[in-house]
């Protein structure tokens, strides 16, 4: 029997996809074109031709500060039957995007039945968190809640057996259960 006490984290890697993979083609062009722009300038001007010996530098800090965006990874934790969603950027720095009571989810139910689709149309989300990785997989599950602002939101998520056992336990009556792979 699960420890509906303990804490639940499952951590979801953003796949490079879609948006993401052009993101990341977009910022691999901007990481070849910088220093040859720099160095044109630089030996143009004349005036920069000592400032040279900081391409290696700059770039390195345009690699640092950017590459971070293109590489998330999705957090949701429950503890204590409130779920919290947290996007970690590049592993090192973590911005918290939206906590609820699972109580507060009028329905927790896979994606891609008809039925549970419609219910979520009906409900016309104003905001969408989304925490699925990747778009192509089986075990897409969705929450909707309306926030403490009063605005109608929606979280996707990747449903692990565990994290659709602890939603039945706080949220028995909106959860629905359906079999997952982990």
């Amino acid at each position: 029997m699960a420890d509906f006490n303990a804490p639940y984290e499952y951590v979801v890697a953003q796949k490079s996809e879609g948006k993401w993979r052009t993101r990341r083609i977009l910022l691999v062009m901007l990481y070849i074109l910088y220093p040859i722009f720099a160095l044109l300038v630089g030996f143009l001007t004349r005036l920069g031709v000592p400032m040279l010996c900081f391409i290696p530098l700059s770039e390195w800090m345009l690699i640092f500060f950017t590459w971070r965006y293109v590489k998330l990874e999705y957090e949701y934790a429950i503890v204590s039957g409130v779920l919290t969603f947290s996007v970690i950027y590049g592993g090192r720095s973590r911005r918290e995007k939206i906590t609820f009571p699972l109580r507060a989810a009028t329905l927790i139910a896979p994606v891609g039945y008809r039925m549970h689709e419609d219910k979520l149309e009906l409900f016309d989300p104003e905001i969408v968190y989304n925490a699925i990785g990747d778009s192509d997989s089986p075990d897409k599950y969705f929450a909707i809640f309306t926030s403490e602002e009063g605005k109608r939101c929606v979280f996707y998520f990747e449903a692990t057996e565990r994290m659709i056992k602890t939603c039945r336990f706080y949220n028995p009556a909106s959860t629905v259960v359906t079999k997952v792979r982990y």
